[in-house]
């Protein structure tokens, strides 16, 4: 069992204080340069202060002081819960696994969300209100069925790798024999959780020795078994420790910086053996890297919905569009596959649209409706 929450020196705790003292003074400068920088472009105040707080605060702070300077998953969905006055449900599991329901429990029709945060951070309040905004806008439409959604909290750094995906298995595991069927599921992961959805894809592929059995069944028209409802995968991190091409280009344009992104890349992957980066990066360290398709073959045998958004002025842009290649150049693949860049987006759009709407009267942005229209026709709501 790894710690929630680190314990930092004083120097430590100075150094994060002369960070937050600076804060003020670089977010006012970019407040009164935001007219002239293309990054913030037809963005409001509300907007630019906060990712411009944001890659500062992260840019600047070690993986220890942001986990010492955070609440935990669970802590923060109590807060959230008490603030919607709903009961807070906390499912503990095996492996020190646990699932967090923002609704109350069902067994008909879920949402699986695998929060992001670089392996680094807890979910965040934004996060929680992201996928209770997709349930409010799709319960407004005539003839709407409800659905559930639960949050499977898995371990941070300085846990690494398998240890995440084994958890997820075993969160999926628990929702699937509580009655759910596979085909009434949705996966849905931003940035490290579309990485852990990925790792649970090539897992149930190339199953990992070690790790618990996905319970993920193939198609069959034998016993009847119909595919996983869909994955959806917003900003996913697939690099992690590689310098992609669209870092050059976007890195003055996102809200994490390339360097942030790279250093918890890598210290994600410190000591994971390169004979296990095909399960975390599956597209740049497929067993046959010129032919990354090949490792994800057979994925429409398990899931028949793929939708993939990204920001077109994000660092992680060719980890989404190098994802989609691969799907699609699968042979024969019976995948129903999309992808949706936003051309001004950044890392987590959608997540920042719902918290800091830019539209007049709180409408959201056309990324943000594409995601929820796509898992209202997933789930049949």
């Amino acid at each position: 069992m790894y710690p929630t929450k680190p314990t930092i020196s004083i120097l430590e705790r100075l150094s994060l204080l002369g960070i937050f003292l600076q804060l003020p003074f670089r977010v006012l400068a970019l407040l009164l340069l935001s007219p002239f920088l293309k990054r913030f472009k037809k963005k409001r105040v509300n907007r630019v202060f906060t990712e411009a707080a944001t890659r500062f605060t992260i840019g600047n702070a070690s993986i220890r002081q942001l986990q010492w300077g955070s609440t935990s998953s669970v802590d923060t969905y109590k807060s959230w819960a008490k603030g919607k006055g709903i009961p807070p449900v906390v499912e503990e599991l095996e492996g020190n696994a646990k699932l967090i329901w923002l609704t109350e429990k069902r067994t008909d029709r879920v949402l699986v969300y695998v929060h992001g945060g670089g392996f680094v951070l807890p979910a965040t309040v934004n996060m929680y209100s992201f996928c209770a905004r997709i349930r409010e806008e799709l319960l407004q439409r005539d003839d709407a069925n409800d659905f559930g959604i639960v949050v499977p909290v898995y371990s941070l750094l300085p846990a690494k790798f398998p240890t995440q995906l084994n958890q997820l298995t075993i969160a999926l595991t628990h929702i699937l024999s509580s009655g759910v069927k596979q085909e009434n599921v949705i996966l849905l992961g931003d940035s490290a959780g579309g990485n852990l959805i990925m790792q649970l894809m090539v897992h149930t592929l190339h199953p990992f020795e070690g790790v618990a059995v996905s319970p993920l069944s193939r198609v069959s028209e034998s016993n009847e078994t119909s595919s996983l409802g869909g994955i959806c995968l917003v900003s996913p991190w697939l690099s992690l420790d590689t310098w992609t091409p669209s870092f050059v280009k976007n890195n003055d344009l996102d809200v994490l910086a390339g360097r942030s992104l790279l250093y918890w890349g890598k210290s994600y992957l410190s000591d994971v053996p390169e004979s296990h980066h095909s399960w975390i990066k599956p597209v740049l360290c497929a067993p046959v890297p010129q032919e990354p398709w090949k490792w994800l073959a057979a994925l429409d045998e398990y899931v028949g919905r793929v939708l993939i958004t990204a920001g077109g002025k994000e660092n992680l842009l060719d980890d989404s569009l190098g994802l989609y290649d691969a799907l699609k150049n699968i042979p024969n693949s019976q995948l129903d596959l999309e992808l949706d860049v936003e051309e001004e987006g950044i890392h987590e759009d959608p997540i920042f649209d719902v918290a800091l709407p830019q539209k007049n009267g709180g409408g959201l942005s056309g990324a943000t409706m594409k995601i929820i229209n796509w898992v209202g026709q997933s789930l049949g709501v």
